[in-house]
């Protein structure tokens, strides 16, 4: 789970990075989309930047890998050396034709007028990578370059795609319908991770010591071993609830998870918090979304 958050973080650091970088593109004829991921003939997939003009459409795979890259094509491989260990990844030029296809196929799906231009591009953030490719891949010395790169490359495709096929209501309408379309990847957490949810550690943990699980007396949260006190510390366990179980509960399960000794603290607890609600009295349910909503 750890490798898996610094991956993310990593990815996330630098999608992030090439902002500075995007300022350097023609201001007026450039729109652009991120983190859009689509269903298509049954599978998602995902644009981690997309560069919508009059002329063209361009897609960025964006890696923020450090060491020494080899690109292979004999075999279709990323190769990554570093602190002398030597990794296999897939290949992210093959990956973002991928992307190239299904979106084409949308296009396609939306009959515009004209065939729109696709290009794309495979850009490495880390100003400290070494990349190199064997001589005969052609696609990787034309598709992978470096953030400081993405200015000519984008002059390149200007040059390249001179004839104007999409109107600017025809873009507005072209990003509505993307951003509809789009939707965000958000996996069960445990079955990713291929967690027993009966093996989590239930009730209020003290934000103090973060080890011991607090105790609620008297409208307050009391933690023996550090005597902290808190009002609002069930909202961080309620929190991790719906990340890891689900974002509904009931009052039962609310009760048994937050170690309550009665179904009047539950509720005292929950009118405070004024979430929503869903189910008749007996069966109703507390949509914890907006707690998450004041996480972001």
């Amino acid at each position: 789970m750890q490798e898996q958050l610094r991956n993310h973080s990593s990815g996330h650091k630098g999608e992030q990075s090439l902002n500075y970088f995007y300022r350097y593109l023609p201001k007026n004829d450039v729109n652009l989309l991120h983190g859009i991921r689509i269903l298509h003939d049954n599978y998602y997939f995902q644009m981690d930047t997309l560069v919508i003009t009059p002329n063209f459409l361009t897609i960025l795979e964006i890696k923020n890998l450090t060491g020494h890259l080899f690109f292979d094509d004999k075999f279709s491989q990323l190769i990554r050396t570093y602190d002398g260990k030597k990794e296999a990844f897939s290949n992210p030029i093959e990956q973002v034709k991928r992307q190239r296809c299904h979106l084409n196929e949308i296009l396609l799906q939306q009959k515009y007028s004209a065939p729109i231009p696709i290009d794309s591009l495979v850009v490495m953030t880390n100003p400290n990578v070494i990349i190199e490719a064997t001589p005969t891949y052609k696609e990787a010395y034309e598709k992978v370059i470096k953030s400081p790169s993405l200015q000519q490359k984008f002059q390149e495709f200007i040059q390249k795609n001179k004839q104007t096929v999409l109107t600017q209501k025809q873009i507005k309408k072209l990003i509505k319908y993307l951003s509809k379309v789009s939707s965000s990847y958000d996996p069960d957490v445990c079955e990713l991770f291929e967690i027993n949810k009966r093996d989590l550690i239930t009730g209020v943990l003290c934000p103090s010591c973060d080890q011991s699980i607090m105790t609620y007396v008297w409208g307050s949260w009391h933690c023996h071993p550090c005597n902290t006190s808190s009002k609002i510390a069930h909202v961080e366990a309620l929190q991790d609830y719906a990340y890891l179980i689900s974002t509904k509960i009931s009052n039962r399960e609310a009760m048994k998870y937050l170690h309550l000794s009665s179904s009047y603290q539950t509720n005292h607890l929950f009118r405070s918090l004024k979430l929503p609600t869903s189910g008749s009295t007996k069966s109703r349910k507390y949509n914890l979304t907006p707690l998450l909503e004041k996480t972001t």
